[in-house]
């Protein structure tokens, strides 16, 4: 989230880390210099200088961004982390998911759910973790990772796992191709003015605790460098 390509006053696009990848899109959202998670992990851009937050107030506003599909998104295994705060009640701040039984969605900032969706001997099958965290005004980082061929899924908050699920083994996660990413859905500045997002990262595999993008430790009273808003990494 460190570079906004789209000249108008009102509404965000801001580039994939990935050349290949789509941009995140939204007609609500603005960058916010003001709001920053300032302990993130360089990794290879530019210093952390910009968070996104919702321009507008109340009912169905929010961040409500969107990034469109590409193949690199058509993953078996994964793991999504960013950093988040609000006080909203009804919002997602995570949504990768065509509404049917496919995808993971992460919601419910009062007490954080997440539901995934993964193939169990043909049938796309539904699990989820409840009671993740109670979110608030102070920014925390996020991360759930799913294992396709252990079946484990497990929830993090400030690199701690706070929950995890052993399912069945070599179950895929389900996708719809086609499917955009949402981040923030209603999300807005109607709490306190909070409701802000920075730094998401989305890979095909599971990333370790040790590699998300967190502190080192020692260094959480310095302003690092982070990445910009997506990256999109598909390993082998």
């Amino acid at each position: 989230m460190e570079v906004d390509d789209d000249g108008s006053a009102l509404g965000l696009s801001v580039p994939n880390e990935e050349a290949f990848g789509t941009a995140l899109l939204s007609s609500e959202a603005i960058l916010d210099m003001a709001n920053l998670p300032t302990t993130v992990v360089p990794l290879t851009a530019a210093s952390n200088q910009f968070s996104v937050a919702a321009a507008q107030q109340g009912g169905s506003n929010g961040i409500n961004g969107s990034a469109a599909w590409y193949p690199e998104l058509d993953v078996t295994s994964i793991t999504i982390e960013f950093w988040a705060r609000t006080q909203e009640s009804v919002a997602t701040p995570f949504r990768f998911t065509s509404g049917g039984l496919d995808g993971v969605v992460i919601t419910d900032p009062n007490s954080l759910d997440v539901t995934w969706h993964v193939d169990v001997a043909g049938t796309p099958t539904a699990f989820s973790m409840t009671n993740l965290d109670n979110m608030d005004t102070s920014w925390s980082h996020y991360a759930f990772s799913y294992d396709e061929v252990s079946g484990v899924a497990t929830f993090y908050v400030d690199g701690i796992a706070v929950q995890s699920l052993d399912g069945p083994d070599n179950s895929a996660l389900v996708l719809v191709p086609g499917t955009p990413i949402e981040l923030g859905v209603l999300m807005d500045f109607a709490s306190a003015n909070q409701g802000t997002l920075d730094e998401v990262r989305i890979d095909g595999t599971v990333v370790p605790s040790g590699d998300f993008l967190l502190p080192e430790p020692g260094a959480a009273l310095l302003l690092l460098a982070a990445v910009p808003l997506l990256v999109f990494r598909r390993r082998s």
